[in-house]
């Protein structure tokens, strides 16, 4: 109890014997009154040749009470005893080789017994006796248990098998006995794989005091690492277990690819060298190990390492990637060589992140037709990029100049299109985008975008050379069509379609000795030409050129005009202009073309024949007729275009002289001959009168005419021109200046009257002039 027990007289002894029925404690006294009469009942158990400790509860009810006698019995029969103040007692033939302790200093007091045998397995309990208080019983009912023989195994054919067993594949099925010999209370049989139960369903067996467990066992790598059978009856001691290695053939549980160098977190980078682990854990036996990439088996890898301990296989590969593997499969297989691959393979497959510079390719979306575009259509181009990581930003780029927002570009030139709304002229050219990343920039290729745009005229539009039209215009494509709008003077409009910009005036019907109103449209077939190029042409430059070495001769009985041909000449116009009735301007007699009347069109003159030939050269010549002093011929060169200034002759004397026969000449025939005569004299009458009537009213003789040779200006050939139309007048005269002259053919407008003067004043007046043309004149021949 702690503390010090206090001893009582024997006088006190002895009453308190006599008081409370001492006299009981004897061993042996009334042992069954008092196993009838026992308290609370506790069971104990305790392991055969082990120890067990009774406790028994001898503290007082009352601080001032103290107990006198405890007393342990073994079936009512007492065993061990204590008594005040220090008396022990034990029964010999129980307590052999002092295997029987009690210890009543501790509280609760308590006997332990060592050394148990089945023998000992019965109801014990102490009685205690105190000075004050009622006697206490404490039941204890101790069992002695018996643990069983170490489990041993047996194969599903009996044979006892011992250490290994196997080996098995994975999946088959493990048929095993587990036998326990003896034991009490009997064990219960278990199957355990590592620390986990698998069978628990124990049973007799044939065998008396044998009891044994069948095991049925699907082996996988969980159960089959330490196969073991425990027995236990007990929780007092540890299951009997014994344990049994079974040889079973494992695929790899888990294989592992990691990088160990040349990557960036788990990225890699195009064309740099990265080495790569494989771990294949749990594959028994040795697993072989294989690289494969994109279904593609790698050799180049390094020998496998295996570490038996661990199971454990470790193979390395340097693999340096390309663009085109990335999102490609990285896989190693492991592969168990003594089962079917079907069973016996395991694999890590790794996706490839291979990071790499933007590969960019520049394309045209839409409905596009290769890189063409209409003007106002839409342009719509797109930077087509792979990129590992991701592009960043987008750069574009016309003609190698960088765009940037603003102008004919608008605001989004940094996406990865680019769009333009109305494509213009201003848009064509050659167009590239970049795009970077965090490992670099890239730039495409130069596409060439071509923006196609009607006709349109360019310069004056519309121009004459030579004797072709040009419709100018710029389009693109160029034109295949042109539409020409033509009117000459006077003429309708003419609608022609060709397939070139030069249209020949051959083609247009109708006069050209005036103007041309022409205009002309193109077409490419991309839209046509909003407002048509049109100009007025006169044709002045067509014309051929004056009429030059030309020469008045008298041939075949008559006047001849000959002329060496001119150039872009098609027809020669001949006129003879005679003076007028008042002596004051030249009048047109009468006009033809060269090589018409009695004269010959062309002649060739050959080198005996200097009459017909103009320095041995082709001449054209036409018939003038009757020409009188005073009178001029004129020759023109003409064209479709109309004709040039006349060249103006006047004929020499001698060529006057050589036309007119002698006044006699007539006389020689025999029957005008008596006319003549009666005619002479009447005539002689009339000249003779005549002659005094003139010579009386002329101051002078008019002056022989001398042949000068001078140039028309532009009123005087105007005149000429429109000769039909006007009249020489006395006040201008042809040679006086530049009056034109009519398109009438001989008829002669009468001359302008001029008031008469008197003789006196006449005779005292200058002589006219000649008449002064301002053609160019040559000396007649």
């Amino acid at each position: 109890m702690g503390r010090r027990m206090r001893l009582t007289p024997a006088p006190i002894y002895l009453f308190l014997l006599i008081c409370t029925g001492g006299y009981a404690f004897i061993p042996g006294v009334d042992g069954e009154t008092n196993l009838q009469n026992l308290g609370p009942v506790s069971n104990v158990q305790a392991l055969e040749g082990g120890s067990v400790t009774l406790l028994c509860d001898s503290t007082p009810d009352a601080s001032d009470d103290e107990f006198m006698i405890l007393v342990w019995y073994k079936n009512n029969q007492p065993i061990y005893s204590f008594e005040v103040p220090d008396k022990q007692w034990s029964e010999p033939s129980f307590n052999t080789s002092s295997r029987l302790v009690g210890d009543i200093r501790a509280q609760p007091t308590s006997v332990t017994i060592t050394a148990l045998t089945e023998d000992d397995e019965a109801m014990y309990h102490c009685r205690v006796d105190f000075r004050l208080s009622p006697t206490r019983n404490v039941g204890i009912n101790l069992t002695i248990v018996v643990l069983p023989s170490p489990p041993f195994f047996m194969d599903e054919m009996s044979n006892k098998v011992v250490g290994r067993v196997g080996p098995y594949h994975d999946g088959d099925t493990l048929v095993l006995r587990c036998l326990v010999i003896g034991g009490r209370p009997p064990p219960r049989i278990s199957w355990y794989s590592g620390d986990t139960l698998v069978d628990a369903s124990d049973g007799d067996s044939d065998i008396p005091t044998v009891r044994e467990n069948e095991l049925y066992l699907p082996l996988t790598r969980d159960n089959a690492a330490a196969l073991s059978c425990r027995a236990s009856n007990t929780h007092l001691a540890p299951p009997i277990a014994a344990t049994l290695e079974i040889e079973l053939y494992l695929p790899a549980y888990n294989v592992s690819i990691h990088w160990v160098r040349g990557t960036m977190g788990d990225a890699l980078r195009a064309g740099a060298v990265a080495l790569a682990q494989c771990t294949a854990r749990g594959s028994y036996p040795q697993p072989e190990l294989s690289w494969w990439l994109d279904h593609k088996h790698l050799t180049h890898h390094s020998n496998q390492t295996w570490y038996n301990s661990t199971l454990t296989a470790v193979s390395f590969l340097e693999l340096s990637p390309a663009v085109i593997d990335n999102g490609a499969t990285l896989a190693c297989v492991a592969t168990n060589p003594v089962m079917a691959p079907s069973r016996g393979s395991k694999a890590d497959v790794f996706t490839l992140n291979v990071t790499y510079s933007p590969m960019v390719d520049l394309i045209r979306l839409g409905d596009a037709n290769g890189n063409e575009v209409v003007e106002l259509d839409s342009l719509h181009l797109e930077c087509d990029v792979r990129a590992n990581p991701p592009v960043e930003r987008f750069m574009w780029y016309f003609n190698d100049i960088e765009i940037k927002p603003g102008s004919i570009w608008g605001d989004e030139t940094f996406s990865q299109q680019l769009l333009v709304e109305e494509a213009t002229r201003a848009h064509a050219g050659r167009y590239s985008c970049a795009a970077a990343n965090n490992i670099g920039e890239t730039r495409s290729d130069n596409i060439s975008i071509t923006v196609f745009y009607p006709p349109e005229c360019t310069g004056i539009g519309i121009r004459m050379v030579k004797e072709t039209i040009h419709c100018n215009v710029k389009a693109l494509p160029a034109p295949d069509t042109y539409f020409w709008h033509l009117q000459p003077s006077n003429f309708e409009v003419q609608h022609l379609t060709t397939g070139s910009p030069i249209l020949p005036l051959d083609q247009i019907t109708g006069p050209l000795a005036e103007t041309l109103k022409a205009s002309c449209e193109a077409s490419n077939g991309v839209a046509s030409q909003e407002e048509a190029c049109d100009r007025t042409f006169s044709f002045e430059h067509l014309r051929p050129p004056q009429p030059h070495q030309c020469d008045i001769a008298y041939e075949f009985g008559e006047f001849q005009m000959r002329c060496i041909p001119v150039e872009n000449a098609t027809y020669y116009e001949v006129s003879v202009w005679r003076m007028s009735e008042s002596n004051s301007s030249l009048v047109l007699e009468r006009r033809a073309s060269m090589g018409f009347g009695t004269g010959r069109a062309l002649a060739a003159a050959g080198p005996g024949n200097s009459g017909n030939a103009m320095g041995g050269r082709l001449a054209v010549r036409a018939a003038l007729g009757r020409v009188r002093r005073g009178d001029e011929a004129g020759a023109r060169a003409c064209n479709r275009y109309g004709c040039s200034t006349p060249l103006l002759l006047r004929p020499t004397d001698t060529l006057l002289h050589e036309a007119d026969p002698p006044w006699w000449h007539f006389l020689l025939e025999k029957d005008v001959g008596i006319s003549v005569g009666a005619v002479i004299l009447v005539a002689v009458f009339i000249i003779s009168t005549v002659l005094v009537v003139r010579l009386a009213r002329r101051p002078r003789n008019k002056p022989t005419p001398v042949i000068q040779v001078l140039q028309l200006d532009d009123v005087a050939r105007n005149y000429l021109d429109n000769i039909g139309e006007h009249k020489v007048h006395a006040s201008c005269s042809l040679r006086s200046c530049s009056s034109g002259y009519s398109d009438g053919s001989g008829d002669s407008g009468p001359p302008v009257d001029r008031r008469r003067k008197p003789a006196w004043e006449r005779w005292h007046e200058p002589p006219p002039p000649d008449v002064t043309l301002t053609l160019h004149r040559e000396s007649a021949v």
